[in-house]
């Protein structure tokens, strides 16, 4: 059985749900990115590699390191993660190029880098 609601209990209710000043999108633009990233259609992520396994399922990262440095630093800076427990590449130099992050053990830090990643392509 429905229960109707009384005037009363229904102008309760729309007054302590007002929206906060805070929180004013009158200024906002409905549908500004929505062409660009319909379908989680984002431009390509340079220097992004992703592992995948047999089935088709994204596992992992490569991260080049040399290009996105300044989020890589930040994101380790955030994260709680050991630095022995990544694996990278290095070139013949001895520098480390790329970073492999397993979403197993470093989802947290990728999810850091992904967000200020496509913050990025926002601006």
């Amino acid at each position: 059985m429905k229960k109707e609601l009384s005037n009363q209990n229904y102008s309760e209710i729309t007054d302590d749900s007002e929206m906060l000043d805070e929180y004013d999108f009158s200024q906002g633009v409905r549908g500004k990115y929505f062409q660009k990233y319909q379908n989680n259609n984002l431009d390509t992520l340079t220097g992004i590699q992703f592992l995948i396994d047999s089935k088709g399922r994204k596992t992992g990262v490569l991260l080049d390191i040399q290009k996105h440095h300044h989020l890589w630093l930040n994101a380790l800076e955030e994260s709680q993660s050991h630095a022995n427990t990544f694996q990278f590449l290095i070139d013949e130099h001895g520098q480390k190029t790329a970073v492999m992050l397993d979403f197993k053990e470093h989802l947290k830090l990728w999810e850091s880098i992904y967000d200020n990643l496509i913050a990025e392509q926002l601006v």
